[in-house]
Parts: C-alpha cells; sequence; structure tokens
C-alpha cells in the first residue's frame, strides 16, 4: 500500500527556472557576497542564467580547483541537493548512526540494479576499500548516481557525477517498494540436530513465525479508495452515489450511504463485541461541498478500518459490499444475511479461548478505560492544530500570489522610466517579472504541501481517533450487556443451521458466552495496541513528507536567487 503522496506535487516543480523570464541576460554588477570570490568572479559574468546552479566556470578545472585530484566518493557530493528518490533508498537501506553496511550495498546491486558482474564490480571500487564494512551518507549516494550511470551507459566514473551534480540520474531500482534490506541482512535460523538445540530454538522459532505472519498480515492489509460520482441520482430525492475500489479484491462497486449505514447496522448486531467504527453524519439538509469531502473522508475511514480489522474485514457481508456488481439492495433480497450474534453464528473451542483470557483482564480494561477519555481529547486538539496549521500555510499560499499580482502591477507602472536612456530601470522591471512569477509558484507550491499534509497526517490522526472512540463505545456496549439464557441461545444456535448445540462440560451456553465474550475483548485489546504500530508509520512518513518539501522549498527559492543577483543594485546603473 501506498502511505506517500510522491505525485502530489507537479511534475513541472521539477523544473523551477521554466517558470521565470527566459528573457536576455540583465547586465549586472556582481553582488558583494561574491567581492571576494576565491573561484574568480569573472567567471561569474559569463555563466548563463539558465544554469541551476552558481559556479559554472569550466567544471573540470573547478574541481581540480576544489579537490585537486582527490575526488573520492566522499566528497563529490558534498553540498549537492540529492534527489527525493536518493533518500527514499537511504532509509530502506537499513541506516546505522548515520552509516550503511557493505553488505547492504551488495544486495541493491545484486537484487536491485540489474547490471552485470563487471559493472557491479567497477561501482564498489569507486566507492568502498577493501578493509571498510561501512560507507558514510555521502558515499552511498554517489553509490546510487554511480549505478545510474552504469544504467545509462555513462562512464562510470565520479568526473561524471561530478559534471552532473546539479541534474542527478536517478537509478532504476526493481521491486524496492518490497525491498527490506533488514530482512535480508538477518541470518537464516541454523538448523541444529541435537535434542538440547532443538528445545532452545523451537520457542524463538515459533516466536519468529508468529512476528513473520504479524508482519505479513501488515503487508496484506487492502486500501479502499471511495470517491464521489460526478452525477446525482434519483427522482424526486437526489442522493450522492460514491465509487468504492479495492485494491486487493480489483473490484470497482457504486454504493450510496445507506448501503453503508446498512452494513454498519449489520456489523454491530453480528459483532457487538468488537471494535467497530463509526460512520459520518447522514445530516439531511443545508448540504455542500465541505461537508460532501468530509463525509467522503469520513467512509474512507470508515471502510478501510472495517477491511483491515481482522475479524470484521472476513465477514461474507463485506465482502460482497466491496465486490458485488450490482446494487445492495439485490443481494439483500437474495440473501437476507442472519444477524446472530459472532457467538452463535460460528462455532468455538472454548476450552481453549478460556486458556487464552488472562486473569487481570478486567484491570487492563480498568487501566485503559481511565485514560480513554484523555486520550480521544488529546488526538481531538491534535487534529484541530494540524488543521490550523494547514489553513495558516493555505493562507500564505495565498497571499504570495496575492503578492505576486501585485508586483506585477508595479512591473506595468515603471515599465517606462520618465528619465530617457534610462538602463537601468528596464533591467529592474524584467526582475520584477521573474520574481512574480516565483512568488505565484511559491503559493502554489505552499496550497498543494497544504492538501497533501490534510490528506495523510490528518486523517491519519483521524483514524487513530476513531479507533480511540470506537474502543470507548464497545465499552460501553460491555457493560450494557445483558445475559441471554440457556434456551434462547439454544434456539438461536439451532436456527442458525452452522453447528449443533454442543456442551461443554461443567459450562451452560451462557457461561461459554461469557468466555467468549472475554476472549473477544483480550483480542480488541491487543488489536488496539498494535495500532502503535501505525501511529509509527504516520509519524515516519510525514517526517519524510516534510523533509521533502522542505528540500523543495530551499531549491525554490535559491533558483530565484540566480535572477535577484542580476538586478542592477548600484546607484550608478540608474542615470
Amino acid at each position: 500500500m501506498q502511505t506517500s503522496f510522491d505525485n502530489v506535487l507537479s511534475p513541472d516543480f521539477s523544473e523551477p527556472l521554466q517558470y521565470f523570464d527566459a528573457s536576455p541576460p540583465l547586465s549586472r554588477t556582481t553582488p558583494p557576497i561574491y567581492a571576494d570570490d576565491p573561484w574568480n568572479s569573472s567567471s561569474f559574468e559569463d555563466a548563463e542564467p539558465e544554469m541551476p546552479h552558481y559556479f559554472v566556470a569550466n567544471d573540470s578545472e573547478q574541481h581540480k580547483t576544489l579537490f585537486g585530484s582527490n575526488l573520492t566518493a566522499a566528497n563529490v557530493l558534498l553540498g549537492v541537493d540529492i534527489p527525493d528518490t536518493y533518500n527514499d533508498i537511504y532509509s530502506k537501506s537499513n541506516p546505522q548512526e548515520e552509516k550503511i553496511d557493505v553488505k547492504s550495498l551488495e544486495l541493491i546491486l545484486v537484487q536491485l540494479s540489474g547490471l552485470p558482474l563487471h559493472l557491479r564490480q567497477q561501482v564498489m571500487r569507486l566507492v568502498t576499500a577493501p578493509e571498510e564494512d561501512m560507507v558514510t551518507r555521502n558515499e552511498f549516494n554517489a553509490f546510487l548516481a554511480l549505478i545510474a550511470c552504469a544504467q545509462k551507459n555513462m562512464e562510470i566514473s565520479l568526473e561524471t557525477i561530478y559534471h552532473h551534480r546539479n541534474d542527478l540520474p536517478i537509478p532504476t531500482l526493481t521491486h524496492l517498494e518490497t525491498f527490506n534490506v533488514r530482512e535480508m541482512l538477518q541470518p537464516p535460523a541454523m538448523k541444529q540436530d541435537t535434542t538440547e538445540n532443538n528445545e532452545v530454538t523451537a520457542p524463538v522459532l515459533r516466536h519468529n513465525e508468529e512476528q513473520e505472519a504479524m508482519n505479513q498480515w501488515f503487508r496484506d492489509l487492502d486500501h479502499i479508495t471511495v470517491s464521489r460520482t460526478s452525477e446525482k441520482e434519483g427522482f424526486l430525492f437526489k442522493h450522492v452515489n460514491y465509487e468504492v475500489e479495492s485494491e486487493k479484491l480489483g473490484s470497482k462497486v457504486l454504493r450510496r450511504f445507506s448501503d453503508f449505514y446498512w452494513l454498519w447496522e449489520v456489523l454491530l448486531k453480528r459483532y457487538q463485541f468488537r471494535i467497530l467504527p463509526n460512520l459520518p453524519p447522514k445530516k439531511l439538509g443545508g448540504r455542500d461541498d465541505v461537508f460532501e469531502e468530509r463525509r467522503r473522508k469520513g467512509l474512507v475511514r470508515f471502510i478501510n478500518a472495517v477491511i483491515r480489522h481482522p475479524v470484521l474485514g472476513k465477514d461474507d457481508v463485506v465482502v460482497a459490499f466491496l465486490s458485488h456488481p450490482s446494487e445492495m439492495s439485490s443481494w439483500r433480497r437474495a440473501k437476507q444475511p442472519p444477524l446472530d450474534e459472532e457467538f452463535v453464528q460460528t462455532s468455538h473451542n472454548i476450552a481453549h479461548l478460556e486458556r487464552l483470557v488472562p486473569m487481570d483482564l478486567d484491570d487492563r480494561i480498568s487501566r485503559i478505560k481511565k485514560r480513554l477519555a484523555v486520550s480521544i481529547q488529546q488526538y481531538e486538539h491534535m487534529c484541530f492544530i494540524m488543521n490550523q496549521m494547514n489553513r495558516l500555510k493555505k493562507a500564505l499560499g495565498t497571499d504570495y500570489i496575492r503578492y505576486s499580482v501585485t508586483l506585477n502591477s508595479v512591473g506595468e507602472l515603471d515599465k517606462h522610466c520618465w528619465v530617457p536612456g534610462c538602463q537601468g530601470c528596464p533591467q529592474v522591471v524584467r526582475g520584477y517579472g521573474s520574481l512574480a512569477k516565483s512568488l505565484h509558484q511559491a503559493g502554489v507550491i505552499l496550497n498543494k504541501q497544504a492538501i497533501a499534509t490534510g490528506d495523510s497526517i490528518v486523517e491519519s490522526l483521524k483514524r487513530q481517533r476513531d479507533v480511540l472512540e470506537s474502543f470507548k463505545e464497545l465499552l460501553d456496549r460491555r457493560e450494557r450487556n445483558s445475559p441471554i439464557p440457556n434456551e434462547v441461545l439454544a434456539r438461536q444456535i439451532a436456527r442458525c443451521n452452522k453447528r449443533a448445540v454442543t456442551q461443554v462440560e461443567g459450562l451452560t451456553l451462557s457461561q461459554q458466552r461469557d468466555i467468549f465474550i472475554k476472549y473477544c475483548f483480550i483480542a480488541e485489546l491487543s488489536y488496539l495496541h498494535k495500532q502503535q504500530a501505525s501511529v509509527a508509520v504516520m509519524y515516519n512518513t510525514y517526517v519524510r513528507d516534510e523533509v521533502r518539501y522542505a528540500r523543495q522549498w530551499s531549491e525554490h527559492w535559491k533558483n530565484l536567487e540566480v535572477f535577484t543577483s542580476e538586478m542592477p543594485n548600484t546607484p550608478h546603473e540608474f542615470l
């Protein structure tokens, strides 16, 4: 599944210089900051303004000046802005204290790069020394650049990387999304022949199997998208249709809000002792686009929480809701699904479930109940603060755009100078144009970043809040639960035709149901606890996205600096 927003910003933003004025170069005075330029400021005078880097005198001469003949993988990309892809690959390569194991490099070369042996050896010789077992972050970046050079049939050398330091090639690594260097580096469990060793390793192997099963469950999670259709349906009362698409099932169906509500009611009756997410409000009148979008996002959170639950997601009604091609009303008339609770519908090994229930279950529930209300309140507050930060970012983006419009107006007024033959004012006006385009683009970038943040971290915070609220309602249902007589349970089980009425020695059906309810609660407590992994993923994704946005923001202004430095800045140029 995909929790990153790699395509949120327009592809055109990757070339910020195209938004600036492409008019002839402006004659200018070297800015004071470069007055003591040790690399010969005259080379600045001849530089093409379209180039995205500053020191563009002869590259080969320059890198000799910078590094002499000691151009290495550690210094070839010093101070260079690295593409986002490089950072993504670095984060997946098991970094330890800002260094990467050489074995990780070998795994990437062998399993992902697709390069022949002689090219892989050439890349490794340029990056690592025989006695080294770790490489630095800069060396790893050079390693990726060398792979890209080899894949694009470019010369595999550090000089090639240096010449392309401002437009570094991107390596093509197959199966990168599912590649996990940390797991690949773990040594496989050694098979032991002796009984003693088998006894020692058996618990470890069982733990590894359980951990791998849990990891596989996370990897196999489905992702459901819900989008509004363009037109409303209905003769007298118009209603919105939602297109529900499942990645795992490969299905795409149309559903109404009433279908979601019916699904929620069925699940509530069947699984009253499970964490069941809530639906967004229906709101019969006064609906606008803002409300419709909020409700759509609420439906996305609801259906994804259902499908990712280890029990709810396997229910036959849920599968039909996501895959039945026609209207749900026709399926309901044909199937008429039973509404009996989970204990009645399925058979259970009560003796086994009883062993899984810890003695301190009530104490665990009591402890989490004390903190639940405060946790929900804190998540509500975090959602509010993050929304406020997004609104401020959007407002700042709007102000940048307004400023660019005003600056264009100033440029129109100053286009014709009242001093005949003035050479400085036309150059300033052209600088206004480049600056206005840049400020407008900065506003667009901020607005898109705010939208992306709203779709990622804000929705993730709301998902976590929804889980806590759902567990609180589960506790409320537990307190309202009343025992069902044995005769009623026996009739319900017989009517279901799912299983015969089985008696456990010394336990009535009502007592068996109580044990099953306790098992449900310990299972839901475990499920709630595992949601902490989602919180960690949420913040990891948020930080990585913010790093990407900050890098793009910095690059945007650095590219603009080339053009502002071209504007005349001394009084004698305005004669």
